[in-house]
């Protein structure tokens, strides 16, 4: 027997959203793009975006005199591909 107060209508919505977000949550409800016919996820676009252009600036940095040991370092390389991953995530699926 429920108790008075879960009986309300009141907390019955609460659990009802709350059991849709958590619902929404695990299906993966993530904004998707068309590339080809084929949806892929935006976080994958992203990412993807950002290690190219990462590699880029890494190979530009590199053929520049005095700035190998800098362009060599693997901590450069994966700031730099999550820092622009996640400035395309943030500029084209926020919405803002």
């Amino acid at each position: 027997m429920l108790s008075e107060r879960a009986a309300h209508p009141a907390y019955r919505a609460v659990g009802t959203t709350s059991g849709s977000l958590g619902l929404a949550t695990a299906l993966g409800c993530a904004p998707t793009v068309n590339v080809l016919g084929v949806y892929f996820p935006g976080w994958l676009i992203s990412a993807i975006v950002g290690l190219v252009a990462a590699y880029s600036f890494v190979w530009w940095l590199g053929r520049r005199p005095g700035q190998r040991e800098l362009a060599q370092s693997g901590l450069l390389f994966c700031s730099l591909t999550v820092v622009v991953g996640l400035l395309i995530w943030w500029i084209s699926f926020s919405g803002f």
